[in-house]
């Protein structure tokens, strides 16, 4: 009797919508979990008959259950950090800017910064200054009347949040602290110090480079995150991230060493409520620093890594091309990276080819940027695989988006994995294919993927951090100005897309036989959601969240509505 007693699941979900996500995409009424693992997945009945006198049943009441979102372009330590500045979210003139920071100077001692998140509604900050009733940023001179003694600095967009410029702004105090005046220059062509008709700084500072580098030059004497800062930042990013049904990451776009370390304290103080899978971030200056890196940390992060189910790390991302003035002012304020969270590199085509074979050689994976730069890559990729080949090593192509069938092709042929980001490339960035259907069908180009068998996931890249808006995203690919479907071959229905985002994601981390769907045996990371995914309308679809998480059968989040 013991011995069938112990046999019986801890927990049944019961009287729901499952959809597994299995390979025959089956959808359920019940989940049965024993451990950290799925027990049984069913009808009510054959499910509810692994229950025993311990067992926590919990009433679905119809609820749609789904297999925990695996985001593969996450960068989850962010999300917490935004909450450390106040948003000027929601103003709509200089005035209602104003009125905030004079909120945020009284509760300050003078001399005190007042730093805050950039201009304009998050996530994208988009359509700035355009959308304020002035038509432009308040300068130093505005800052100035509701602080004249406390510098005042409002952060620019993280510039891939929306699209360049990045524009930042600092008061009159702000700028004597940096040492900024009539006579400062400029340290690249991609900053512009802007002045008024007499020759003055007028406190704002617009930076067009892909990644800003304003606070590691001009602005350097602004307060940088703390690693205090960070380590709250990560647990509180968890929590938000389990809110919205995520249980899985993979960061590909690499963790520099501030990051990595913040993630190992909370591993080893058994907090993590998100399975990470980290990408290292490399700082070498040189071909042989590198060789000399890889071989150090190719006895861990070679091959499928080195970890356990909550945290792993494999890998390097390796930058192609890039900006050499950023590397370089980036690299220079090294161990800070700022929002990005990575270091920044600039590898010309011989560099980044050296610097792949290397990677090869130590069977350390390769994760790289290719949205400008495809072709290259596959060209380089293709050269290293003839002397070393990595088909089976899924190294990873991100930010992918105009694909031709022949890339697809090679893709497929060298095992390469695909990350998109459908809402950046269809919806906020997608002004440029409206009107366009040809090119419009060679964006993001999902059932391509499908067709010809080549493997892809979906991330978010932290904008929003919730999933839903980037599923959506890949099932309605409308433009956000127009609205223009772009692309409809390309769609994908809700189950595809829900795949991608599950089985696709655990495909990236060598864990699909362990995770990203719900079928027994496989790990119970699971999110109960607040709405039906399959009938919500369309438009609705970003908005659904998570009423109970759960990770390993562990309940990671609640709202309490269940």
């Amino acid at each position: 009797m013991r011995q069938q007693e112990s046999d019986k699941a801890d927990i049944i979900l019961h009287g729901g919508k499952v959809l597994t996500v299995s390979t025959n995409g089956s959808i359920e009424q019940a989940v049965a979990i024993k451990g950290e693992s799925v027990q049984a997945v069913g009808t009510d009945q054959d499910v509810l008959a692994l229950g025993g006198s311990s067992t926590k049943t919990i009433d679905l009441r119809g609820r749609t259950v789904i297999p925990g979102i695996i985001d593969i372009h996450a960068h989850m330590d962010r999300e917490g950090l935004k909450r450390i500045f106040p948003s000027l979210g929601g103003a709509t003139s200089i005035p209602e800017i104003l009125g905030l920071i004079k909120q945020q100077v009284a509760q300050k001692r003078p001399g005190e910064w007042v730093t805050t998140m950039p201009v304009g509604d998050p996530p994208n900050y988009a359509d700035m200054p355009a959308s304020l009733q002035e038509g432009r940023f308040p300068n130093r001179w505005d800052l100035d009347k509701v602080s004249p003694n406390n510098p005042v600095y409002i952060r620019g967009t993280w510039t891939p949040w929306n699209v360049p410029p990045s524009v930042a702004i600092a008061n009159s105090l702000a700028l004597q602290l940096a040492g900024i005046d009539r006579n400062t220059q400029s340290p690249d062509s991609s900053v512009t110090i802007e002045h008024d008709d007499t020759g003055e700084p007028t406190g704002i500072l617009v930076d067009i480079g892909r990644f800003p580098s304003v606070e590691f030059t001009l602005m350097k004497v602004v307060p940088r995150f703390t690693h205090q800062q960070r380590l709250a930042a990560l647990k509180e990013s968890m929590r938000l991230y389990n809110a919205v049904g995520t249980t899985g990451t993979y960061e590909g776009h690499g963790v520099a060493p501030e990051v990595l370390r913040v993630y190992k304290e909370v591993w080893d103080a058994k907090e993590m409520t998100v399975r990470a899978h980290l990408t290292l971030s490399p700082a070498w200056k040189s071909v042989a620093e590198a060789d000399k890196e890889m071989e150090r940390w190719a006895h861990s992060a070679s091959g499928q890594g080195f970890g356990d189910d909550m945290l792993r790390i494999s890998g390097y991302y390796i930058d192609y091309r890039g900006s050499r003035y950023t590397a370089r002012a980036r690299t220079a304020e090294l161990p800070f990276t700022g929002w990005a969270g990575f270091a920044q590199s600039y590898n010309p085509p011989a560099t980044f080819k050296r610097l792949v074979k290397l990677a090869a050689q130590h069977n350390l994976r390769v994760n790289t940027i290719v949205a400008d730069c495809l072709e290259e890559v596959l060209d380089v990729f293709q050269d290293v695989h003839r002397e070393i080949p990595i088909r089976g090593k899924r190294w990873m192509i991100g930010h992918v988006v105009e694909t031709s069938p022949e890339q697809l092709k090679v893709i497929r042929e060298l095992g390469l994995i695909v990350e998109t980001i459908p809402l950046t490339h269809l919806w906020l960035r997608g002004r440029q294919y409206v009107g366009r259907a040809e090119a419009a069908d060679t964006v993001v180009t999902h059932r391509d993927y499908l067709e010809q068998g080549v493997r892809f996931s979906l991330g978010t890249d932290n904008k929003p951090y919730s999933p839903f808006p980037t599923i959506w995203a890949a099932v309605a690919r409308q433009e956000r100005m127009t609205h223009e479907v772009l692309g409809p071959r390309q769609i994908l229905t809700r189950m595809e897309a829900l795949k991608a985002i599950t089985m696709g994601g655990a495909y990236f981390s060598f864990e699909e036989e362990r995770r990203g769907s719900l079928e027994a045996g496989k790990l119970a990371d699971l999110a109960v959601l607040s709405d039906d995914y399959l009938t919500v309308p369309e438009d609705n679809i970003s908005g659904l969240h998570s009423v109970l998480t759960m990770v390993g059968g562990q309940e990671v989040h609640s709202t309490g509505n269940i």
